[in-house]
């Protein structure tokens, strides 16, 4: 269906100020269009516009004499780009086709304490034109990706592996190992000349390793007779000996052949500027998140730099095209500031009380708004080694958490036991059931190992499938860390607890965010979300829904389905088993609500990309009102508003206060201009960025019976950023599809250690593909019964 758009009005007197940005006028049919981050003239609301700042815009639109051609749009949610005689989508593809342009050469992922496992990052820049309601938009932003180093591949298996693997290889590593270079490119240096292939896997090593060599045709003058011979043997022969014949040899795979090709692992290197899709550990993504933080200011003066770099009065696509890009300064439109939402806590002698909210975010000064009383709870320490330091450091926190606790209103009435056990997985599983058979509400699992990335998916995988234990993790170098703050990282990890075992931490009144709404109206929030893996049938993606369960949309019960796609063939977007993941949230909300069932649904959904709208429109849409039909039976259905999210997005705002560029502030909106020229979507900048440029959301409503104004629509929005559980700061997405997104992350952890298929992701080497929702099977990721309805993801 196709929405009529809706758009505030906005007061003349927030116009284009054109001192700074000069729009100049087509002529000779040429056209003008504006690359940069641009101005937005901002206002900040509370009831009434009060307060003025300028806003600059990491993209900006204008190109005269360009007119949007609607006879063509035959679907509203699969738009193709169309110009004057289609000139515009050729452009188009050539600027996408240069998008990620390199800006600098590749270094590697090293720290102090990190070291590097072969992977590296580069800095570049991305660009690509858009259609707005303002005309044809070139983008332009600051990129960073991961890339593999160039290494020999020994070198890189060294660096990887963080040992000396010339003097052996275990089947452990092989096996850590081939999933992460499965299909990795390397190019061979024996020989005179560059050959290509890609890997499948390992076989044995190159002095074990026996092939058939030769030819047996008597017909043949230089034929040689077939024999077996070891790949290291043939190797001494035909080009050097091996310097170490006892690595495994690398089964390689060139073009469409199957056919295996041994390479000793000495002979190949990584070849360059392939990404690096694999996750990054902890430590790693805490060095990328540094190494890309980039200022407002200095943003800005990059990405004008680009631009003039680029120089794009000399662009002979441009020019050919009659396009001139206007490269002076950014383009000023109009903006708001939403105002933000009263928190209600509990005051520490009776009643409740209400914490402002400043710059995005709030102090906890009084108790949460309701706590569970904690009956039976333990402490338990995983770790490699345990010593007097350790042990003290546990045993002060033991002593301290308790009463740390009570400050924000938990109701403890038993002592915190400490239990210290090995991280060897037997001791993990025994110890969980000790304490589920002691019938724990709570275990605080403090973890100290070399692997605890590892101990942490055990410790969730048995927890939440197998034994049905409530726990929450505290990493023991954080907790060394902040030992001198103890008060702070205990305020942090309360609010998870809090939420874990059923409590609420602060209530808004979701409703005053709205103009319009009736005392009877009750609403549910969803959010969902897939993560993807890989194309493998036994790398499965995984689809997170969650809905609301209680009357002050607090509380939230989430819902997980695998998604297989056919071997060779990748995963799509669409959650195929949404309407069970409803039906069965509906069912939850109704047995926490009084058997009442909400008569408004807000559905805000995550990943979707713009060609995929109409696919989400005719399957999720649909399956949601499938679901209320079998739910709701002969009573009235709900109404429903479907937001798609998008935060990966190449789009900034930064705000002008006519001496610096700085960032903007939480709760700006920005309606018009930039967005979509027919449908209806917005920009919300919902958090303040402590470091970098923050980055705003994208909100594209595709569904809406609920009647939202965009005023509604964008409020509700905002305030719903700050009912996330795990922080006192309004986040960058509402919290339910928020939750969604740590939802399916968690979900890694379910299915630790499995047995996966290890074949070839795509032998062939082929594109995947095209197929339909029936290609995908799926199967219900089921949590144990007693911690399926709490907030175990957060």
């Amino acid at each position: 269906m196709q929405l009529e758009k809706k758009r505030k009005n906005i007061d003349d007197s927030t116009d284009i100020r054109s001192k700074l940005l000069k729009l100049d006028k087509p002529t000779n049919e040429t056209q003008s269009v504006s690359n940069l981050p641009t101005v937005v003239h901002l206002r900040r609301s509370k009831g009434k516009i009060v307060q003025d700042c300028d806003i600059y815009i990491g993209r900006a639109c204008n190109m005269g004499g360009w007119q949007l051609n609607k006879s063509k749009w035959h679907n509203p949610y699969s738009v193709k780009q169309y110009g004057r005689d289609g000139a515009l989508d050729h452009y188009k593809k050539y600027i996408e086709s240069n998008e990620n342009n390199l800006l600098n050469d590749l270094h590697e992922l090293a720290g102090k304490r990190l070291g590097c496992d072969g992977r590296g990052m580069a800095r570049g820049f991305y660009q690509a034109l858009f259609l707005t309601q303002g005309g044809p938009t070139l983008n332009i932003n600051l990129t960073f990706t991961c890339f593999f180093m160039p290494l020999s591949f020994i070198d890189f298996a060294s660096k990887y592996l963080r040992k000396d693997v010339t003097k052996g290889l275990h089947e452990r590593d092989l096996k850590v190992f081939e999933q992460i270079i499965r299909n990795l490119s390397i190019e061979t240096m024996h020989t005179g000349r560059r050959i290509f292939y890609r890997i499948r896997g390992f076989g044995r090593p190159a002095n074990q390793l026996m092939f058939r060599c030769g030819r047996d045709d008597e017909q043949v003058a230089s034929a040689v007779a077939i024999k077996e011979i070891s790949v290291a043997d043939y190797f001494a022969d035909k080009y050097r000996k091996l310097m170490y014949p006892h690595l495994p040899c690398i089964n390689a795979m060139k073009g469409a052949e199957k056919k295996p090709n041994w390479l000793p692992m000495e002979v190949v290197r990584i070849v360059e500027w392939q990404r690096a899709l694999k996750p990054l550990d902890k430590q790693q993504r805490g060095l990328v998140s540094r190494n890309t933080i980039i200022k407002p200011e200095q943003r800005y003066s990059e990405i004008m730099k680009i631009v003039r770099n680029n120089q794009f009065d000399r662009d002979p696509y441009l020019k050919e095209l009659n396009i001139r890009v206007d490269d002076k300064e950014m383009l000023e439109i109009k903006g708001r500031v939403l105002s933000p939402p009263e928190i209600r806590y509990r005051r520490r002698g009776q009643g409740e009380i209400i914490e402002s909210v400043n710059c995005g975010k709030w102090r906890i000064q009084n108790w949460f708004y309701t706590t569970s009383q904690i009956n039976s709870w333990g402490m338990i320490y995983f770790g490699d080694t345990s010593n007097g330091y350790t042990e003290d450091i546990v045993s002060k926190f033991q002593n301290r958490l308790p009463n740390l606790l009570r400050r924000s209103g938990f109701v403890i009435n038993t002592e915190l036991s400490l239990t210290i056990k090995s991280s060897y997985e037997n001791d993990i599983n025994s110890t969980l059931r000790d304490a589920s058979r002691q019938r724990w509400q709570l275990a605080i699992v403090i973890i100290n190992s070399r692997n605890s990335d590892v101990v942490y998916n055990l410790v969730k995988k048995y927890a939440n499938t197998k034994i049905g234990l409530m726990t929450q993790c505290v990493n023991f170098q954080a907790l060394e860390r902040n030992m001198n703050k103890l008060e702070m990282y205990v305020e942090n990890i309360s609010q998870k607890i809090n939420g874990k075992l059923g409590g609420i931490n602060g209530v808004i009144n979701i409703k005053s965010a709205l103009s319009r709404s009736s005392r009877e109206d009750l609403f549910m929030f969803f959010g969902a979300d897939v993560t993807h893996s890989t194309c493998s049938i036994d790398y499965p993606s995984i689809a997170a829904v969650v809905g609301s369960r209680d009357l002050t949309n607090s509380l939230y019960a989430a819902r997980l389905c695998e998604q297989y796609p056919k071997k060779g063939r990748c995963s799509l977007e669409i959650i195929k088993e949404l309407d069970t993941m409803v039906i069965d949230l509906l069912r939850v909300f109704a047995n926490s609500c009084g058997d009442r069932l909400p008569n408004k649904i807000v559905f805000y959904r995550d990943g979707v990309d713009e060609g995929q709208y109409q696919k989400v429109l005719d399957n999720e849409v649909n399956k949601i009102k499938n679901a209320c039909r079998i739910v709701y039976g002969k009573e009235p259905l709900p109404q429903l508003a479907f937001i798609v999210v998008k935060k990966r997005h190449n789009t900034r705002f930064f705000l002008y206060d006519g001496n610096q560029t700085i960032n903007v502030q939480a709760g700006t909106v920005i309606d018009q201009n930039i967005i979509h020229p027919s449908q209806f979507d917005f920009y919300l900048c919902s958090q303040a960025a402590i470091m970098g440029t923050s980055r705003p959301a994208l909100y594209h409503v595709l569904h809406d019976d609920i009647g939202f104004s965009s005023d509604d629509i964008q409020q509700l929005t905002y305030w719903l950023c700050h009912t996330d559980m795990r922080c006192t700061k309004s986040v960058s997405i509402p919290a339910p599809v928020h939750y969604a997104h740590l939802a399916a992350y968690a979900s890694r952890a379910l299915k630790f250690g499995e047995d996966q298929d290890r074949e070839s992701l795509d032998e062939n080497n082929e594109e995947p593909e095209s197929y339909s929702l029936d290609d995908i099977k799926t199967k219900v990721m089921v949590l144990n019964e007693k911690i399926t309805d709490d907030m175990w993801f957060i």
